[in-house]
């Protein structure tokens, strides 16, 4: 008997060491609730997960992860950066820079690029991630810095957009525009293109800042400050424009999504009040509304290609092309995959942490196991789509690669 129950255990420590895909479990009444049903036809399964930090929890905070071929680099809360394998999440190295990060990695060439809290970019060596140099913000950066061969860019919350030298970090020049009296706490990363860095602001406003001297050659507002209340003059561009053949892609909050030539002429111009930036594949535009709705516009003419209202109220982030699909996810954990073509509802899983072991007082130990639940279960963090499968990053700090199959 013991020598079968020896032989029983390693089995099962063996399964749960295996590699391959993890299916989805079977989802109760609770977890199902306000959700729309659909005809699957797509498998979500997860290839690993790891955990990164203790997450963002409640905070508003959006950390992403950057990929450059076959590796990710990461980085938590805490202000722990981490280099892992991307096809399999092995860690390669991991250094502490003891002060909190708002706003995620970027990198260029040989560098990573982070900005802390305490408001200081860092550049970070890509192999083993030493420090090369520090800089000093003017204040948090929220967004991911952007790279070109030659300056690395920030946009921080105080409506700065600062440009740093990559070989030693120091500041080239700095351009300012005017806050409004509330905001809504985001900003969108710096585009980067040849001879210009376009941005958004919470003005309302997109600006064309040439890039070797940080004037401004060109702004278009997408949505002017009306309304009764400061709320509803809120009309913050929190997201990163977008850029395809010759045209930028920004949509505004209480406002517009537009596309703009480089030469600030504006292409069209239609009705889109988003907190995300754009999304372009298939010859579309995609974007999740403040409303929860999904929408394609068409990316020539800007006309309305579909409309996607069955997520209202679940507070989207922006949608992710992923191949043929549309990927987004919910505030209660939820990854919902949608067709490009039509914007039918193709996939879903909810991707909740792994059970806890939590001991309570004169109870089996079967009811010591309780999945970790609650408010912060959602993904506020943006989604990223690699040739390896579709990674996310939890608001409870869990940074999972994703698998996707028709079916």
């Amino acid at each position: 008997m013991p020598k079968i129950l020896v032989a029983l255990l390693t089995l099962l420590v063996l399964a749960g060491c295996s590699s391959s895909p993890e299916k989805a479990p079977a989802e109760d009444a609770a977890d199902k609730s306000g959700l729309p049903e659909f005809d699957a036809q797509a498998d979500i399964r997860i290839r690993w997960r790891t955990q990164l930090g203790d997450g963002s929890g409640s905070n508003y905070i959006r950390l992403q992860p950057a990929v450059q071929n076959d590796t990710l680099y990461a980085a938590d809360t805490s202000g722990r950066v981490t280099a892992m394998t991307l096809a399999d999440g092995d860690e390669l190295w991991s250094v502490d820079l003891d002060v909190p990060v708002l706003s995620g990695v970027s990198l260029a060439g040989e560098q990573l690029f982070v900005a802390t809290r305490d408001g200081f970019l860092l550049s970070l060596n890509r192999a083993d991630g030493t420090e090369l140099w520090r800089s000093r913000l003017t204040s948090e950066a929220l967004s991911p810095a952007s790279a070109d061969a030659r300056r690395v860019f920030v946009h921080t919350v105080d409506g700065r957009v600062t440009a740093f030298e990559r070989a030693d970090g120091k500041q080239a020049w700095s351009y300012e525009t005017a806050m409004p009296v509330l905001t809504v706490r985001g900003t969108g990363a710096p585009l980067v293109l040849e001879q210009l860095v376009v941005t958004g602001f919470a003005t309302g406003k997109v600006v064309a800042l040439d890039k070797t001297l940080g004037i401004p050659r060109w702004e278009v507002r997408l949505a002017s400050p009306d309304g009764r209340s400061e709320l509803e003059r809120l009309v913050d561009i929190d997201g990163q424009p977008v850029w395809e053949e010759g045209i930028i892609y920004a949509a505004s909050y209480h406002g517009n999504v537009a596309a703009i030539s480089l030469n600030g002429e504006t292409r069209w111009q239609e009705p889109g009040s988003s907190y995300g930036h754009p999304e372009l594949a298939l010859g579309n535009l995609y974007l999740t509304l403040d409303s929860d709705v999904i929408q394609a516009y068409d990316q020539n003419i800007g006309a309305r290609v579909w409309q996607q209202p069955a997520l209202s109220g679940r507070k989207l982030g922006q949608v992710t092309a992923h191949g043929r699909w549309l990927a987004v996810a919910d505030n209660d954990g939820y990854l919902h995959l949608l067709s490009q073509v039509n914007g039918e509802l193709a996939a879903r899983r909810l991707l909740r942490p792994k059970p806890l072991h939590i001991v309570y007082p004169n109870q089996t130990e079967a009811t010591n196991w309780r999945a970790v639940r609650g408010k912060h279960m959602g993904i506020r963090s943006a989604l990223l789509s690699t040739p390896e499968g579709l990674l996310v990053y939890t608001n409870t700090g869990e940074l999972l690669l994703l698998e996707i199959r028709d079916r």
